[in-house]
């Protein structure tokens, strides 16, 4: 059996690159979230003396799969559910239709090059890469270094001739290659076998927990950036985290679509997720800013971007790559809609009852969740202001400082007197999900402590 990395040296020898475009997802919200980190295309082509002669051979065809049996204009696309691109592919044109079908049953071949039909206009060409290489969810084979070759016919209009990469340094054959693909699609498998009965939001929210709970933030990994890093090596980056959290959701039967945009400033990318509930509407799920670093606890997790609206979640990321940017900034009209969340309604605070509009309000509620605490040994208090001017009053008189005389003491005191000793009344740690230049969401998560 031929080794893949032969293969592609062989074929690099006839076919070299052009401008780098890509940049590494690399971004983190506020503390105590982490630097998010992934990887994008870096889109390559070969200058004018490096060209091949029209009539290079193309790299031997290698066998991959048996067909999935689901066809559309006589290809195969068994792809779109293995991907859970139904959302994404139910609205491209037919001429990209066919340039998807064709890129993806070549990587799903492992083939090394792919000349397509239609291709794309060679200035979006970079659009076109990034977008098929976050198309490849549930094949962790896939590299990122991709390279657009001279067309025989001479066009330089249009980018039709796609060198594709793959992940060498993990996967030294075809074989070793879908045997990842089984073994990530039996852990999602096992996954969803475990998803409980219940609301579409007591679903997604096992997804997102089990996710969250499961995976470490790292790069320390074999596929950090893949599903298949977070699903199976429970380690992964942004990308690793929102591709698995998107597979999840759409082998339970959501649906679902994923966003990119820059996280914590303008110069990280950052990968997120969408799905739409029988309500009609869409919610942005950001499991990665859920899961902090810095956290010793396997209980501790953020829901403040658990199913909530972009608004909330524009406020500390800091930009959304939806259509109006392509528009503006690449001069086209993107592929397909990118969702747009509009909805609270499903919020994690919300549906808890963790949201409040008043100080008075936010005291009862975290007396409540603090008795709760005690008595099922948990140590998180949850709330959600919906004011700004709410938030900053109930940070101030209630949860601001451990050892001060804050109201957060009495709360204590009173469960402590109720159920016996249970949390020191005078520590606990705070996080609000909102800083000094009024970003971030109006949230706090308390930390309480164990009475010595």
């Amino acid at each position: 059996m031929k080794k893949l990395l032969t293969i592609i040296l062989a074929l690099c020898l006839a076919a070299c690159v052009f401008t780098a475009c890509g940049k590494q997802i690399d971004d983190g919200p506020v503390a105590p979230a982490p630097a998010q980190s992934g990887d994008q295309p870096v889109v390559t082509t070969p200058t004018e003396a490096e060209q091949p002669a029209p009539d290079s051979p193309a790299t031997p065809e290698v066998q991959g799969p048996p067909p999935s049996g689901e066809t559309w204009n006589g290809y195969d696309i068994g792809f779109v559910k293995d991907n859970g691109l139904d959302y994404i592919w139910n609205q491209l044109s037919d001429e990209m239709k066919t340039n998807l079908a064709q890129m993806m049953n070549a990587i799903r071949n492992f083939q090394f090059l792919v000349e397509l039909d239609y291709g794309v206009p060679y200035d979006q060409r970079m659009e076109f890469l990034q977008f098929i290489y976050y198309c490849t969810i549930d094949y962790p084979y896939i590299g990122n270094n991709f390279s657009v070759n001279k067309n025989a016919d001479g066009d330089d209009t249009t980018a039709k001739v796609i060198i594709i990469p793959y992940n060498t340094a993990t996967v030294a054959t075809e074989q070793e290659g879908w045997a990842m693909v089984d073994e990530l699609n039996a852990e999602l498998d096992r996954i969803i076998a475990g998803m409980p009965d219940g609301t579409e939001w007591e679903r997604i929210k096992y997804l997102h927990d089990y996710l969250v709970f499961n995976t470490t933030y790292t790069e320390d990994a074999k596929l950090p950036f893949t599903a298949y890093g977070a699903i199976v090596e429970h380690c992964a980056t942004c990308q690793g985290y929102a591709d698995a959290m998107h597979l999840l959701l759409a082998r339970a039967g959501f649906e679902t679509c994923f966003a990119v945009g820059r996280g914590e400033d303008l110069n990280q990318t950052h990968k997120w997720n969408y799905v739409r509930l029988s309500d009609g509407n869409w919610y942005v799920v950001d499991p990665t800013w859920a899961d902090p670093t810095g956290q010793d606890d396997p209980d501790y997790i953020c829901y403040d971007y658990f199913m909530i609206s972009d608004d909330v979640l524009l406020q500390d990321h800091a930009m959304k790559f939806d259509n109006a940017y392509y528009k503006d900034t690449c001069g086209m009209d993107y592929y397909y809609d990118i969702p747009e969340a509009t909805s609270m309604e499903l919020s994690y605070h919300r549906v808890m009852g963790y949201e409040c509009d008043t100080v008075d309000e936010a005291y009862e509620c975290a007396k409540k969740q603090v008795l709760e605490c005690a008595k099922e040994g948990r140590h998180y208090v949850y709330i959600r202001m919906t004011s700004l001017d709410a938030y900053n009053e109930a940070n101030e008189v209630i949860f601001k400082a451990s050892g001060e005389q804050h109201r957060m003491m009495e709360i204590l005191a009173e469960v402590n007197a109720e159920v016996g000793e249970t949390f020191q009344e005078s520590c606990w740690s705070r996080y609000g999900g909102h800083d000094e230049n009024d970003e971030g969401p109006l949230t706090f998560i308390i930390t309480l402590k164990d009475a010595e």
